[in-house]
């Protein structure tokens, strides 16, 4: 079998301890959205959903777990707001910074479904980009190169990011039936697509969860819509041959196929040699799944592993490779991540 996917036994008893799941039952309204072309998970390249801002026509957005808020060209944006402030978005793995305004933006998802002939629908702040800017530093700098109106079609659908907590800018927990408090605020990926808000019926059995730590919410969120919350990155911890590392935070990225390791001392350079055994641990060690570096048979094997400069202690970007072993679930209302293996589907 492919998967290389555990549910870790080998873990103190109070970190192993199976967090019970939250009550849905009272929720009833979801929408699924089937992803935007193929996506093979035997070799994930990205994932896609498509949608339109204010009336538009509909594109492909690239859905990133690693970033909060729409990022789109600025020509791409019907009826930007006369007075729209100015603002930025930086990515460290790419040392790309994209400048431009924010203006609210009705976002439609074309081909949502909710069984009842319901489109979802919401109103959130996008950035508009006019000028993409590099810095030349970050694991995948090279790849991009300074411009005026780029092509660039993001959806950061994260938590935990940035300095101050946005969550108004999250597409996927700002539907219209989330406002009015009708639906469950969160989503899940699973091979079958997307689906926004949470119910116990699709859902269903399998979710192993884990309970996040709050996290304050920008001064302008909580004066804004006060009911948004956000929450800190989940914990674990990996391995490298026979190092390990550990407890620390982290990261599952839908935005890039490779993958970034740190630790405290800072001392390790540059990219993992091929055939080094990596192992993650997810969900502060309740799951866990491995690969050897360079090994392209197994799905999970991201582009390369590449050692970065600590700022966040002990940490894991897995980037999206780890999306082959397991359904994703973020709980925004509750402040849960889960994970199901796909494997025992």
């Amino acid at each position: 079998m492919w998967l290389s996917v555990a549910v870790v036994g080998a873990v103190p008893a109070a970190t192993q301890s199976i967090e019970p799941a939250p009550d849905y039952s009272k929720y009833s309204q979801c929408y699924r959205i089937p992803f935007a072309g193929n996506v093979d998970f035997k070799k994930l390249q990205g994932i896609h959903v498509r949608a339109s801002l204010n009336g538009g026509p509909a594109a492909s957005f690239q859905v990133d777990t690693g970033s909060v808020g729409i990022v789109v060209s600025a020509d791409e944006v019907p009826n930007i707001e006369v007075g729209a402030p100015a603002g930025s978005i930086k990515y460290s793995s790419s040392g790309v910074e994209l400048d431009g305004v924010w203006t609210t933006a009705t976002v439609t998802f074309p081909d949502s479904a909710d069984g009842a002939g319901g489109i979802a629908t919401a109103v959130v702040p996008v950035l508009a980009v006019k000028e993409r800017k590099v810095s030349g530093k970050g694991v995948n700098a090279g790849k991009y190169t300074a411009s005026l109106n780029p092509r660039v079609h993001m959806f950061g659908v994260g938590f935990g990011r940035g300095q101050q907590a946005h969550p108004e800018k999250d597409p996927f927990l700002n539907l219209t039936e989330m406002q009015r408090g009708t639906m469950r605020r969160g989503y899940t990926i699973t091979r079958q697509g997307i689906t926004l808000g949470l119910t116990a019926k699709d859902i269903g059995q399998g979710y192993v969860f884990q309970k996040l730590t709050e996290r304050s919410v920008s001064p302008e969120t909580a004066a804004m819509r006060p009911w948004l919350k956000d929450w800190e990155t989940t914990q674990g911890s990996f391995s490298v041959g026979a190092r390990q590392a550990g407890p620390g935070t982290i990261l599952m990225d839908t935005g890039l196929t490779n993958m970034m390791l740190s630790l405290p001392s800072g001392v390790d350079e540059g990219d993992l040699p091929h055939g080094m055994s990596v192992k993650i641990d997810l969900l502060g060690g309740k799951l866990s799944y491995s690969f050897k570096v360079g090994d392209t048979d197994n799905p999970l094997t991201p582009r390369k592993v590449t050692w970065i400069k600590p700022s966040h202690g002990v940490f894991v970007n897995t980037g999206l490779r780890a999306f082959a072993a397991f359904d994703y679930l973020y709980d925004a209302d509750g402040g849960y991540l889960a994970l199901k293996s796909a494997s025992g589907r």
